[in-house]
């Protein structure tokens, strides 16, 4: 019986909450790269270079390297 609580609570709820709070950390990424990169691309509409929303996915694309590598770690 101990064997068996054991793996439930190793399995089950440990599991369960680093997958909580994996969502909660990766939860506020998705809200502020979507509406930054909105935002780059209007300001590229109006600008002359149009590379802010370039620059602003490369910076996301390095920030977004250590969540990409705990995803493919944890799934």
């Amino acid at each position: 019986m101990g064997k068996w609580v054991r793996k439930f609570v190793r399995h089950y709820l440990l599991y369960g909450a680093l997958l909580l709070v994996l969502c909660f950390g990766i939860f506020p990424f998705i809200v502020l790269y979507t509406s930054s990169m909105t935002l780059a691309e209007m300001l590229d509409r109006f600008s002359a270079d149009k590379t802010h929303a370039r620059r602003l996915d490369d910076l996301w694309t390095w920030v977004g390297k250590p969540y990409d590598y705990l995803v493919t770690t944890v799934g």
